[in-house]
């Protein structure tokens, strides 16, 4: 009987073993998971609050005669503000200069330079927040009128 009870207590001993290795690795597991999920909102979290750089920003335009068709290209930025706050969109205008005077404030990604002289221009489009602040974005165009 002896040999039968220690054969039962290795055997339940064994038993144990397995299971607390099981619950280890379990609990590893879903701590890793959980760390996975944890840098994942933080790296969402981090890209909602990533400001517009100069890079972001891309400006076509074309001359025509006197006139300079100009588009935007500026991700998570937004002309008639913000509609979803959550996202962190930034919101404003863009003040055009010409030859570094003040020519309009434009509250669309797209617009035209209408009656340009002829000769050489310089275009300076300045990302400005509502207050009318600025954001630190320039973009600057040079184009000749014929």
């Amino acid at each position: 009987m002896n040999k039968n009870r220690r054969s039962l207590l290795a055997s339940g001993s064994i038993l144990i073993l397995i299971l607390l290795i099981l619950i280890g690795i379990t609990y590893t597991g879903s701590h890793k998971e959980q760390q996975s999920q944890e840098q994942e909102l933080k790296a969402i979290e981090a890209s909602a609050a990533y400001s517009i750089m100069d890079k972001d920003w891309s400006v076509n335009y074309h001359v025509k005669k006197k006139r300079i068709y100009v588009e935007n290209i500026i991700p998570r930025f937004s002309f008639q503000g913000s509609v979803n706050k959550k996202t962190n969109d930034m919101d404003g205008y863009i003040a055009v200069f010409v030859n570094g005077k003040w020519k309009m404030n434009v509250n669309q990604s797209i617009f035209i330079l209408k009656n340009m002289n002829q000769g050489k221009h310089k275009i300076t489009l300045q990302l400005k927040k509502k207050d009318g602040s600025n954001y630190g974005l320039n973009k600057n165009i040079y184009v000749h009128i014929r």
